[in-house]
């Protein structure tokens, strides 16, 4: 089944801005000053924006983390917390409008799970998460030094973004620059008195970057002053909108359930004898199949078996001590739903040893030659 259609998102964003802005005011004696736009608004853009199946935005997310970036006080972030989602939220202190008392005073007051991460975007930044379903990736891009590396990085982390930044049709002086991949560098104080604001993008510069840094444009909009817009000046503001897919980050992601033994040497992992993980992947990602990838250390045979969803599939034998592989083919009525939970069990362990007394049934690798750290999906192939 479907999740919510974007108007009823909108919807719900109306009336959960209510709710905040009626907060915001009893926090008014700690003299926080607001981000001053309308963040959860962006919801009645997106009517216009999302077509088909990406009308249903949260279900692209496919269970996996979202991720805010730029949270500012964190309206979005919240937001999509109450309607059940797991949100990850990040910022720059020194650049966000109020030192992030805003975002700390909201979170608080909400008893909020959004997790926060401080992340300087001009920096080599890394990520809590290693897939998230969904970025908002809102009003930031012409703040960026580097948008080529931002947006090239998070197509590596973000199955589908939600973007949107200042364009321009012609420059300051007049000269055409839409149908060319032409962008505009600002003045420090150029544009909004604001010295973060650095480039205005043409619409033809903004697609060919997105096409260049991994991105595949599926929804795209603009609004605002969409006749002679300029870089800088407020009365020919021009907003695009997009919605974009990943042509390189994984369909899928693998969470370690029960039965797991911390990394060692960053690179392997022992299991229990029964061991279970949780695959997620958004509706459009068809797999059928899983190999499970694993070594056995200790002296066969060993029968390996496994329930997907509840519903038992085939075991398999494994003799030697070496590399195998168990493939699994995923029952069709598991694939109805995501996330599938898959529960292995091993009928024995490799014997104890006098200095390991742990129950050690398969050795796992999550490291191979090449990587530069360990890989938590390496073990795990859907097809």
């Amino acid at each position: 089944m479907p999740g919510l259609d974007i108007l009823e998102l909108e919807a719900r964003a109306r009336t959960f801005d209510q709710r905040l802005q009626r907060l915001m005011a009893d926090l008014a004696p700690r003299q926080i000053t607001w981000y001053p736009y309308p963040t959860l608004l962006t919801f009645s853009i997106l009517d216009r924006l999302l077509t088909g199946p990406r009308r249903h935005l949260l279900d692209l997310a496919g269970g996996d983390p979202i991720l805010d970036i730029g949270c500012a006080d964190g309206l979005n972030s919240f937001f999509l917390e109450s309607l059940g989602c797991q949100v990850t939220a990040i910022d720059n202190y020194y650049t966000n409008h109020n030192q992030l008392r805003g975002f700390n005073a909201l979170h608080a007051a909400l008893a909020s799970s959004v997790e926060f991460q401080a992340v300087d975007l001009d920096s080599q930044f890394a990520l809590t998460e290693d897939v998230f379903g969904l970025a908002l990736f809102l009003g930031v891009l012409y703040h960026l030094k580097n948008p080529f590396y931002v947006l090239e990085a998070l197509a590596h982390r973000a199955r589908y973004c939600l973007l949107s930044t200042r364009i321009a049709q012609r420059t300051p002086a007049g000269h055409p620059m839409q149908k060319e991949p032409l962008v505009y560098l600002l003045d420090p104080q150029e544009c909004n008195n604001d010295s973060t604001n650095h480039w205005i993008f043409s619409e033809t510069a903004l697609r060919r970057l997105l096409a260049q840094t991994g991105w595949t444009v599926q929804d795209f909009i603009t609004t605002g002053a969409t006749r002679g817009s300029e870089p800088a000046r407020a009365d020919r503001d021009e907003r695009a909108f997009c919605l974009a897919e990943s042509r390189v980050c994984r369909r899928y992601s693998v969470k370690l359930l029960e039965g797991w033994y911390a990394l060692e040497h960053s690179s392997f992992r022992w299991t229990k004898r029964r061991f279970s993980i949780e695959v997620r992947r958004p509706p459009s990602a068809a797999f059928t199949t899983l190999r499970f990838d694993f070594r056995l250390a200790g002296p066969g045979p060993i029968v390996l078996s496994a329930t997907v969803n509840g519903i038992a599939v085939p075991s398999a034998v494994f003799q030697e001590e070496s590399e195998h592989s168990y493939n699994i083919r995923l029952p069709e009525e598991a694939l109805a739903s995501s996330p599938i939970r898959i529960d292995f069990s091993a009928d024995k362990c490799v014997p104890a040893g006098a200095n390991d007394q742990r129950e050690l049934a398969l050795l796992v690798p999550f490291w191979r030659p090449g990587l530069d750290a360990a890989d938590p999906i390496l073990p795990f192939h859907l097809s």
